[in-house]
């Protein structure tokens, strides 16, 4: 049996989406950014971006706090879930991430290859999860 894939970019790689839907895995997403919801599980807090642009925690600290909050999470396929609006408490208005969609964040390429991007680490766990992953238009191997 196949793995469900699963591809992880940013808005502007709008070449290599997947042909399913686009979620936003962004802590403070601009109006176009949104897609069709937003996946809160792979979804930094917005206080710790907050605190990493202000200087009040370093990138290491920010990066273990994202793999922490991800780690803990039902990622694998059948568990991770999208939904309609930016808080996750309304249960009904959410939908299974299935094989062909797309996660998205604003994070250029560069940074993504740098490891400097939460797109990055997710899809490290998605994979790790049974997702077969797509990042940034090339198939992660574990």
């Amino acid at each position: 049996m196949s793995k469900p894939t699963i591809h992880v970019t940013n808005w502007s790689s709008r070449k290599i989406h997947g042909p399913g839907r686009i979620y936003t895995i962004m802590a403070r997403p601009r109006h176009w950014e949104w897609g069709e919801g937003h996946v809160s599980d792979l979804t930094p807090f917005p206080n710790q971006l907050t605190k990493l642009r202000e200087g009040f925690l370093s990138f290491n600290a920010y990066k273990a706090e994202c793999l922490e909050k991800f780690s803990v999470l039902p990622i694998y396929p059948g568990g991770l879930h999208a939904y309609k609006n930016h808080s996750s408490a309304v249960f009904a208005d959410s939908w299974e991430v299935k094989d062909g969609d797309t996660l998205c964040c604003s994070c250029s390429k560069a940074a993504a290859a740098n490891d400097r991007c939460h797109r990055v680490w997710a899809a490290s766990l998605l994979a790790e999860a049974g997702w077969r992953v797509i990042l940034d238009g090339k198939e992660l191997e574990l």
